[in-house]
């Protein structure tokens, strides 16, 4: 029993604690298993690794989230993009199947491209401009084995100036 412990430690020790910070790019599986870990390392180190691990997620959102992708930059079509502040988000996908995502934009108008298509879990960065958006969510057509809808998912979000972060979550449910 003690060398098990003493190789966790080590094993601490060599990795760090940093890769266990939580960012806003990561996916649910990924926050699951980071706190999975932080629970049993928590153990392990009676509760010091905590600090570590809080001060390292401190540290990462002080820089702009170092390791996550550079958010979608949503700018409107008219609009200059650097002239105005966004409000930076996150656009997570809690459902079991891939969807295509559209910002401002009717998905039934010829021509028109998703902004962004979700995996299952994932969960991606997006800036937008203060102000009145419309989301609209629709299931990728797929392989048969995953049963996907045939309704889709439509949101109106108020955007505000004030606002430093917002999080929007494409559910089961709210697919009709």
């Amino acid at each position: 029993m003690k060398r098990v412990v003493a190789l966790a430690t080590l094993s601490v020790f060599r990795s760090g604690c940093a890769s266990l910070a939580l960012r806003p790019c990561d996916s649910l599986a990924d926050r699951n298993g980071k706190y999975a870990a932080r629970f049993f390392l928590g153990l392990l180190t009676l509760g010091i690794s905590e600090a570590g691990i809080q001060q390292e997620q401190f540290l990462e959102a002080r820089e702009g989230w170092r390791f996550c992708p550079p958010p979608v930059a949503w700018h409107g079509p008219l609009l200059p993009a650097a002239t105005v502040s966004r409000t930076p988000g996150v656009l997570v996908n809690t459902t079991s199947w891939t969807v295509n995502v559209y910002l401002d934009t009717d998905p039934a108008a010829v021509g028109v491209f998703p902004l962004l298509t979700l995996r299952p879990g994932e969960g991606r960065q997006l800036a937008l401009l203060a102000g009145s958006h419309r989301i609209v969510a629709q299931p990728v057509a797929e392989v048969a084995s995953v049963a996907s809808p045939a309704g889709r998912y439509e949101r109106k979000s108020q955007i505000e100036l004030r606002d430093r972060y917002f999080r929007l979550q494409l559910s089961k449910g709210e697919f009709k």
